[in-house]
């Protein structure tokens, strides 16, 4: 950037998205030899409240797409890595951003926003996108692409991941006893191979980490998870984490989006590999996703936040998940049945506290909901929340995910029905004293 004079940094942002990083959006302003610039950024920083994963190497995930910058992968332009965290609080690199659309992770897309919203068609045009850039992520030759840094924990000898999550596991797990877990961690152990091909592996592969454009991918986010490996970890861990966002959870899976054997069959004919170890996959996804889940559930038990269950560090969809796959004792009661908004009625009651604060509940009949002044007895869901909170939450500015884990937003009550009724309380909250129509 020459001559560049009068830098500064506005209309910050923080987007709606996942637990491991905290991202900031801007814009970077500043004049030049031509006259007025700008440019749109992204500010990725280490995570400084809650840390998901034993460590957090930021300049590895710097590292990796500054190699793939060279590639046919589409991901962000990285431009600056600061380690020194008395900058901004914390150590933080720099990304140029990718225009774009992105599926909605909290809450799940099968109930809001991008895929949500789009017909059955654009849906399978999405899905497809991605697995073709899954394909093109594990057809690069890796050992041309200067990454000698992964070699830990990743190179060609049995599953070096399982070694890396089973020392996760013993980190997050405490003294409480984890049945499933425990079982599915020997089964894995008894059962890890040498594969036959390894490849680069985005270890984060879902669609939530892609960033669409005319229904095709235009960029690959978030490479925190990224190991040296085999490639079907990828595809078993995309397909876990479109079941566990909705079946898993007892909610619709959108109409469009093709099945396991289909994208199986797919990945098989763009890679030119057969897939011989997906079972082990899909077991290692559940895994790694349960182990994750075990430390939120830890979080959330510490900050006093309720839980969809009593009993969820043990009992949830990954570690029912494995007992069936594994046929393993239940962790609980039986799995969530999946339940269609369309089908019944709910009813969900909001506290907003503090300056501008009311009470208001909406009585959703087969999808179609009505806001109503006040409170209601026995309501399906409650949601706590101060009114600015709630404002800042609406309009993308705070995160709910972190409200959630920081204690600042509190959920009791059926939260598959509350996910499903996200586009319907999005409305009627801005439409305020409406009767909803």
């Amino acid at each position: 950037m020459p001559a560049a004079r009068d830098l500064s940094l506005s209309r910050l942002d923080r987007p709606s998205g996942g637990l491991s990083n905290e991202t900031i959006f801007g814009r970077l302003s500043w004049r030049g030899d031509e006259g007025d610039r700008s440019r749109d950024l992204v500010i990725r920083l280490e995570p400084k409240d809650f840390q998901v994963f034993p460590e957090y190497d930021l300049s590895r995930q710097f590292h990796i797409m500054s190699r793939l910058a060279e590639t046919s992968v589409p991901v962000p332009s990285v431009l600056w890595l600061e380690e020194d965290a008395r900058i901004l609080g914390s150590p933080f690199y720099v990304m140029e951003r990718i225009d774009g659309e992105i599926a909605s992770e909290v809450p799940p897309y099968h109930t809001f926003g991008l895929c949500f919203d789009a017909s059955p068609k654009r849906r399978a045009k999405m899905w497809w996108s991605g697995i073709e850039a899954m394909a093109a992520i594990h057809s690069l030759d890796w050992g041309k692409l200067d990454i000698s840094f992964m070699d830990e924990p990743g190179g060609a000898k049995p599953d070096p991941q399982l070694d890396y999550y089973e020392s996760f596991f013993n980190w997050a797990k405490g003294r409480d006893p984890q049945p499933v877990l425990e079982a599915s961690l020997a089964w894995l152990k008894k059962n890890r191979f040498t594969p036959k091909r390894v490849s680069l592996c985005w270890g984060d592969s879902r669609l939530p980490n892609l960033i669409f454009r005319d229904d095709a991918v235009a960029g690959v986010l978030d490479w925190e998870m990224a190991f040296l490996g085999d490639p079907e970890a990828d595809l078993a861990w995309w397909i876990f984490q479109d079941w566990q966002h909705s079946e898993g959870y007892g909610i619709p899976r959108l109409e469009g989006f093709p099945g396991p054997e289909d994208t199986v069959r797919c990945y098989e004919e763009l890679t030119g590999h057969r897939v011989e170890n997906y079972i082990y996959h899909e077991v290692m996804a559940a895994f790694r996703f349960g182990v994750i889940m075990l430390r939120v559930a830890d979080r959330m038990k510490a900050q006093g936040i309720p839980t969809p269950t009593p009993d969820f560090a043990t009992n949830n969809p990954c570690t029912q998940r494995l007992a069936t796959l594994l046929d393993l004792p239940s962790p609980g009661g039986p799995a969530r049945e999946t339940t269609n908004i369309k089908d019944r009625t709910v009813c969900v009651q909001f506290h907003l506290t503090g300056d501008g604060g009311c009470d208001w509940y909406l009585v959703s009949e087969q999808g179609e909901g009505k806001r109503h002044e006040g409170a209601v007895e026995n309501p399906d869901v409650t949601l706590t929340v101060s009114a600015a909170d709630w404002k800042a939450i609406q309009n993308g500015t705070l995160d709910r995910s972190q409200a959630y884990l920081g204690g600042s937003l509190k959920v009791e009550g059926d939260l598959t029905l509350l996910m499903q009724l996200e586009e319907v309380i999005s409305r009627l909250s801005e439409d305020g004293g409406s009767d909803g129509k």
